[in-house]
């Protein structure tokens, strides 16, 4: 049952989905039938009329507390990369070892709870009871405005890195700026510089959905063992990327799973069948760092 759960997470291209126990034995129908379109749409209907408008300082108060803060000493503000954890919740160990490559290399990382703060259990999100990335992109946006303020980090010089759940998060971000749509929940786009701000974006095992415009450059880790991802659908996309937006780069690992980055996976990734895969890490590694470097 959580795979099915999982594996609309990174399908939908809706906006919030709230669902009820009963909806599981109908979204196990939905997907074996290939009705996935009006479930989405049935969805969007009832997170309309149920998600509340919040504010980017209500967002901001809700995060902040929790965030994790890994930066080298340096006397001059640095790149820095602002981390969206999976619907699984944070791994400490994760965020560490990405912060450990990223610091060795002069370049700043801020990882973001979207749950403690809130007081979500992961599998309410995995579940799509809460927190949807159509919703949770907010988030990407309370964190841009806030981390201006911090002297640590060139603020001109931020990447999005968001894992499984949180890749969908970015790409939802994405398309939203691509049109000035707020993320649910927030009554407009708010005007943190999105474009001027955010210079590349990294999405692990996540999916590609709709277009988006907006100046950014990205890439997209896929591996041919995610029992969750359907590799085919960035390799159907990527020829159609608009050529006004940002550069898309979709790297396919073989064998790869999902989670594959996570050396010491938590427990809902041991369950899933991830595995490690160092050499998918370290090529993801030098994609991200290529990008960085040739901005700096």
């Amino acid at each position: 049952m959580y795979r099915v759960f999982l594996l609309l997470t990174v399908l939908l291209s809706a906006q919030v989905l709230a669902t009820t126990d009963d909806n599981r034995g109908e979204l196990e129908d939905v997907v074996e039938e290939g009705s996935v379109e009006a479930f989405v749409a049935k969805a969007i209907t009832h997170a309309k009329a149920t998600v509340k408008d919040t504010s980017l300082e209500a967002i901001s108060d809700a995060l902040r507390p929790y965030d994790k803060a890994y930066f080298p000493a340096s006397e001059q503000p640095l790149p820095t990369v602002l981390f969206f954890h999976g619907c699984s919740g944070p791994t400490a160990s994760h965020e560490q070892d990405w912060a450990k490559r990223f610091n060795d290399a002069g370049i700043g990382l801020v990882a973001v709870d979207s749950y403690k703060g809130r007081g979500i259990e992961w599998r309410q999100a995995c579940d799509f009871k809460v927190m949807t990335p159509w919703q949770r992109s907010a988030d990407i946006l309370a964190t841009i405005e806030d981390i201006k303020a911090d002297p640590r980090v060139d603020a001109d010089q931020l990447y999005l890195a968001g894992f499984s759940h949180g890749a969908v998060t970015i790409w939802a971000a994405l398309a939203q700026a691509s049109t000035r749509t707020p993320p649910i929940g927030l009554p407009e786009w708010p005007e943190v510089g999105f474009e001027q701000h955010v210079q590349g974006a990294f999405m692990f095992y996540g999916t590609c959905m709709q277009p988006w415009t907006t100046d950014v450059d990205a890439a997209m880790f896929l591996g041919t063992d995610d029992r969750y991802i359907e590799e085919e659908t960035c390799q159907a996309y990527e020829p159609k990327h608009p050529q006004q937006a940002g550069a898309l780069t979709v790297k396919i690992y073989p064998g790869a799973t999902h989670t594959f980055d996570h050396a010491n996976p938590n427990r809902a990734n041991i369950e899933a069948g991830s595995k490690y895969d160092p050499d998918a890490t370290e090529d993801a590694w030098k994609t991200m760092l290529k990008m960085i470097e040739g901005n700096r």
